[in-house]
């Protein structure tokens, strides 16, 4: 740390990074707190024209690389799912915090692992997607806390219809456009941990922690088309993941590459109580945070919440895309600057990670699974 301004890595110069965090970690706000001064990508070209474009002046193909050549605060992983665990434990493994995209890793025994190389270097490890960090998420689960809706018996939550080959970006030529969204449909990838992850976390971070889960899946689409290229998908594409929670909720989750539709948000949540029902009205389409809800019952009420309540949410970030995600890193910075803990933490994101391989499990063998995990308290 210089001044107290962080010396940050970036592994993973794909469609995310491009989008998302490179551009709002290059604004000045950002650079008073943190400095990208490398980036990590597994195909050269693609990581020096990252690099040039961000003003980043080293750049690597290989994590370990650029952790043997460069001093570094933390560490920032967007590399494809199933890369995640070994570029965040090299880090951690030479004492640098680390942020981690979603899902955090492909399986529970990793996630044990990284949280376990976390606290025995000592370091701070930040988990995506940290819904903690915007309002909405502390008042639905005041609401569901203070029992005006009642005992909550059932719930329903959607992620449909995406497809990493439509995005934009990926239409263009050039490194840093045409990336190959092929790893999505790979083993470790796939619709429940990109995008089902969010429906789960939301509804963890609301209901706490889960208990049992059973899932069913089915794969409709055995190939997929991208730039001319045949991609043949490996993984299921439409899940139906039931959870019961604790509490003794049960909610579903969908999450799927079908078509959405407009009376349901994408990432939203309903939770139906005893009393009244919490039910997510409005999902911010670029952050992906729920921006308005509404509660029926005997006093019913709707609480909208605009993105600038995020503190870190100004002035052009509000413009670019994949807010939270810089949100998250942010957090992180000021959790390492303060000695704090990240509030987007890898217990709840290891807790995430066991319901989907758990979902997966239960639908390959047609039995009922039990988590051994457990979410950690809110503060």
């Amino acid at each position: 740390m210089t001044d107290n301004v962080l010396r940050a890595g970036l592994v993973g110069c794909g469609s995310l990074a491009i989008r998302g965090p490179l551009p709002h970690l290059s604004l000045p706000d950002a650079q008073e707190k943190v400095r990208l001064v490398a980036v990590v990508d597994a195909v050269a070209e693609r990581a020096q024209e990252a690099a040039a474009r961000f003003q980043v002046p080293r750049w690597f193909t290989a994590t370990e690389e650029m952790l043997d050549q460069v001093d570094l605060d933390l560490v920032i992983v967007l590399t494809p799912i199933p890369f995640h665990y070994s570029n965040a434990m090299a880090a951690i493994t030479r004492g640098k915090h680390v942020y981690v995209q979603k899902a955090m890793t492909t399986t529970l025994a990793e996630a044990d692992a990284l949280l376990a190389a976390a606290e025995r270097a000592g370091v701070k490890l930040a988990a995506a997607p940290g819904y903690e960090l915007f309002p909405t998420t502390a008042q639905m689960r005041e609401v569901v806390n203070s029992g005006a809706i009642g005992k909550v018996g059932v719930g329903f939550t959607y992620t449909l219809g995406f497809g990493h080959e439509n995005e934009s970006i990926r239409k263009g030529e050039g490194p840093l456009a045409a990336i190959n969204p092929a790893w999505y449909y790979r083993a470790g990838a796939g619709p429940l941990p990109d995008v089902t992850v969010y429906s789960l976390q939301l509804a963890t971070s609301i209901l706490g922690s889960v208990r049992r889960v059973t899932a069913l899946n089915n794969k409709l689409a055995p190939t997929r088309t991208w730039q001319g290229q045949t991609i043949e998908v490996e993984v299921e594409d439409n899940n139906l993941v039931l959870m019961e929670f604790a509490s003794g909720a049960l909610v579903t989750a969908v999450g799927s590459n079908s078509r959405g539709n407009r009376r349901t948000p994408w990432g939203g949540l309903a939770l139906h109580g005893a009393e009244g029902v919490l039910n997510v009205l409005e999902v911010d389409g670029n952050s992906g945070y729920p921006t308005q809800f509404e509660v029926q019952g005997r006093n019913p009420s709707t609480h909208t919440t605009e993105l600038t309540a995020q503190p870190y949410l100004r002035g052009e970030h509000l413009t670019l895309e994949e807010p939270h995600v810089y949100v998250d890193i942010m957090d992180l910075v000021d959790a390492i600057v303060e000695n704090r803990a990240p509030r987007a933490t890898g217990e709840q994101a290891r807790h995430v990670v066991e319901i989907i391989e758990k979902a997966r499990l239960a639908a390959q063998t047609g039995q009922t699974q039990t988590l051994v995990s457990v979410m950690p308290a809110h503060s």
